[in-house]
């Protein structure tokens, strides 16, 4: 893998992270101003689904050569936050009847969201080449 490929790969995975944050932020804001259920149960799910993200970035800095290989201690902290996030959520949705559902989908497509414009903007670069 070349360099440049590399850095555009990382700076795909820091506009993602920027926007993942955003959309959660206004979407928190909203759920807030709807109902104080609603904005808890979206930041539980977008916490899920961000950390996850952060992992799966972490881990795929291990599959590029040009980087030091990040070693299991520096990973297993992040795989626990993860799992201790997942457990978190079936806690919530098992016990907690005010969780809205509505909302906790909101939150779980954080980073969806925040990968389609990468999707557009790789395919106009495709067509440009």
């Amino acid at each position: 893998m070349s360099s440049s490929r590399g850095d555009e790969i990382d700076a795909v995975i820091r506009r993602v992270r920027w926007r993942s944050f955003a959309i959660a932020a206004a979407a928190l804001a909203v759920a807030f101003a709807v109902r104080w259920q609603a904005g808890v149960s979206l930041t539980i799910a977008a916490a899920v689904v961000i950390f996850s993200f952060l992992v799966l970035e972490r881990l795929t800095a291990r599959l590029m050569p040009r980087q030091e290989t990040p070693r299991f201690r520096v990973l297993a902290p992040l795989l626990l936050v993860t799992a201790g996030s997942l457990i978190l959520l079936t806690i919530v949705l098992l016990r907690w009847r005010e969780f809205d559902p509505v909302a906790g989908a909101t939150g779980l497509s954080v980073v969806v969201a925040a990968v389609v414009p990468e999707l557009w903007i790789g395919s106009e670069r495709r067509k440009e080449t």
